[in-house]
């Protein structure tokens, strides 16, 4: 799903307002048809939203598969990203202004299908995709954008085997399953 540059707008707008509507303590926002006419907007969609302050991350939650429409999964998942994330603080009222919000549309995610560790590498070195890692109950995804602080394939799955809880021998064991996927990711300008 493409987004033109007005819708992009409009769905970093709502991620905004969402939050500031929580730190306002009114009422949570519920998009419309009239706000959001297009259907596109109301298809199921896998979201993450991403907020920085000052360069730094300062949360990111999603959902990887499309389990609600468009606008409602940007204006949840904003909310989550913000007060939501368990590795942060909620956001407070006094860091609104300094805060960047990214919101990133992800495709479908595929089993890729590898035969050996170094297999795997070379999928992923080629094409710096969305990446799950999956084994049991473990499971982890970086967005593609993690590639720009961890360009070395090695050190991205062994980064993604910690934040999944598995030992990064799990990468060379049976029984583990990769997906890729891909994002369309936009951001505020906040240069």
């Amino acid at each position: 799903m493409s987004m033109s540059e007005h819708e992009r707008l409009q769905l970093l707008s709502l991620a905004r307002e969402s939050i500031r509507m929580r730190l306002l303590d009114a009422r949570e926002l519920g998009p419309t048809r009239q706000e959001f006419p297009d259907d596109k907007f109301w298809q199921d969609q896998g979201v993450f939203v991403t907020l920085t302050e000052h360069g730094d991350l300062r949360g990111c939650i999603g959902t990887i598969m499309p389990v609600s429409p468009l606008v409602q999964a940007v204006s949840s998942n904003a909310l989550s990203a913000a007060f939501g994330d368990p590795r942060f603080e909620p956001v407070e009222e006094v860091e609104f202004a300094d805060l960047c919000i990214e919101v990133s549309l992800l495709s479908v995610p595929a089993v890729l299908a590898f035969v050996s560790l170094e297999d795997l590498e070379t999928r992923l070195g080629a094409t710096h995709p969305g990446v799950i890692l999956q084994r049991g109950i473990h499971q982890a995804t970086f967005l593609p954008q993690v590639w720009e602080q961890l360009p070395n394939v090695h050190g991205f799955l062994e980064a993604l085997c910690h934040k999944a809880g598995l030992s990064t021998a799990s990468l060379s064991q049976p029984g583990l399953s990769v997906f890729t996927y891909e994002v369309e990711a936009f951001s505020e300008d906040c240069s």
